[in-house]
């Protein structure tokens, strides 16, 4: 297949900065493959947002492109820090890990541990109350308290005897940015999904002597809650280019997210041209393989419970533990009154359901607000539930999905990078309305609208919209025959 035209450009780019904006399914990694060839002299150091990216790359780029994660170069940092106790010593730390170590509240630890990661995404030399969720902040009388419990725990997690104050894989990676590292035997570094970098790992990568190419998307920066920044826009590039033409879909999927993106986000240049040979078809063939994609881990399981009735099979993306189905069941003993079989160390600090409910209200936290609901919604049924519907998960390799004819499931953070046939969008997306009022980019949170795009973004050639979405597209005139 000839390159398209904006292809051509980026490949015969001789810019030493080069920022590439590149629509979803616009064959961003087929073009970096076609860069990478074009210069077989010129090593490349391609760095991917997550190991599966970059297993995949790898498997798809020129010898002379290696590919690697940045917490991969950075884990030296984790070895030097810890030795032989590395793999041990970094992981997760739970809130209660915190409450017990300095005997304070869960809140308070919460506020803790979210502090810590922001600090690691950030470019500052320590914690300080910037780094505060601010929603955490204004529910407590001195927020000084939560940033001297942050650096108490960063300071053990430090610690070889840190014992269950683990550190993130965040800090050893900020502590790597803050050495200011050198990185050695390439000319040029490639960044995949480069829209979600922290100031941490932009900093390391901009820092080096060789030449720089950013490729991503702006409108699919989706981890704002980790730290993202997205180095697209603060780069000071020397040539920046575009790549319009999504090969995943046709006409009626851009045309519906051209209409997303410039109503709520009329700053985005890029347009999307569905080069898609199939129509877009606004209903789904039930009887074929599709897949169910949702804001939240518990709406989708809410949304497997509703699909029980098909008799059908499951796939969860990334397997049923990526779910969170054993803290739902920790949720429940907490309900029940079963203490004594939670698993998880953070609902077990928990005196009761109560306290739950009231810090699921006071942090303002979207996914455990729709745990807490599950529970109350369901009860006593969540234990059968949970087992009805692990039995129905298939593990599949990704080689096998188009041969699969059942369900898949997924968030929609989860499903980033992917592409299915056939997409059924929950309800739990953005608002478009409000007090009979149409919402415009002001009113709502960026990051809602990019989780909307990306998610409606995966179908090639049908989507079930969701219901305020569908409403607005019909309003506005531009939902697809």
């Amino acid at each position: 297949m000839e390159p398209t035209e904006e292809q051509s450009r980026i490949v015969a780019s001789q810019a030493r900065g080069l920022v590439v904006e590149a629509g979803a399914g616009a064959a961003k990694t087929t073009t970096l493959g076609l860069y990478a060839g074009a210069r077989p002299r010129t090593r490349i150091l391609y760095l991917a947002f997550n190991k599966s990216i970059q297993l995949e790359a790898a498997a798809r780029m020129p010898a002379n492109v290696t590919c690697r994660t940045t917490h991969s170069i950075a884990w030296r940092k984790a070895v030097e820090l810890f030795g032989r106790d590395a793999a041990q010593r970094v992981g997760k730390t739970y809130g209660s890990s915190v409450s017990r170590a300095f005997r304070c509240g869960p809140l308070a630890a919460s506020g803790a541990l979210q502090a810590i990661q922001n600090w690691c995404g950030s470019l500052d030399d320590e914690i300080t109350s910037a780094h505060v969720p601010a929603e955490i902040a204004e529910r407590m009388a001195d927020p000084g308290t939560v940033v001297a419990l942050a650096r108490a725990t960063w300071e053990r997690m430090c610690r070889r005897d840190g014992g269950e104050l683990r550190m993130p894989h965040d800090g050893y990676l900020k502590l790597f940015q803050m050495d200011g590292p050198v990185l050695r035997g390439q000319d040029l570094i490639g960044v995949d999904e480069a829209q979600d970098l922290n100031l941490c790992t932009y900093d390391i990568v901009r820092r080096q002597t060789g030449g720089l190419l950013l490729v991503g998307d702006s409108a699919q920066q989706i981890f704002t809650f980790r730290g993202s920044a997205n180095a697209l826009a603060m780069h000071p590039a020397d040539e920046r280019l575009q790549l319009t033409r999504s090969f995943r879909f046709g006409a009626g999927v851009a045309q519906m997210a051209n209409a997303l993106l410039g109503h709520f986000k009329p700053d985005n240049t890029l347009r999307i041209i569905g080069a898609g040979r199939e129509p877009t078809r606004l209903s789904l063939d039930t009887k074929r393989s599709f897949a169910v994609l949702a804001r939240t881990n518990a709406v989708v399981f809410e949304e497997a419970i509703a699909f029980l009735t098909e008799n059908r099979r499951y796939h969860f993306v990334g397997g049923t533990e990526g779910y969170r189905m054993e803290k739902l069941l920790d949720a429940y003993y907490l309900w029940s009154g079963d203490s004594g079989l939670i698993r998880d160390p953070y609902l077990r600090s928990f005196p009761d359901f109560e306290a739950l409910q009231q810090l699921a209200e006071d942090a303002a936290d979207p996914e455990l607000r729709h745990l807490v609901r599950v529970i109350e919604d369901y009860g006593s049924r969540v234990p059968a539930l949970v087992d009805q519907i692990k039995s129905r998960h298939v593990d599949l390799e990704k080689k096998d999905w188009p041969t699969f004819d059942g369900i898949f499931f997924s968030t929609a953070h989860k499903s980033k990078g992917l592409e299915f046939d056939q997409v059924w969008l929950a309800d739990d997306f953005m608002k478009f309305f409000e007090d009979g009022r149409e919402l415009t980019a002001d009113d709502v949170d960026q990051a809602d609208v990019n989780l909307l795009y990306v998610a409606l973004t995966r179908a090639r050639q049908a989507v079930r919209l969701c219901e305020a979405f569908d409403e607005w597209l019909q309003l506005r005139g531009v939902r697809p025959r």
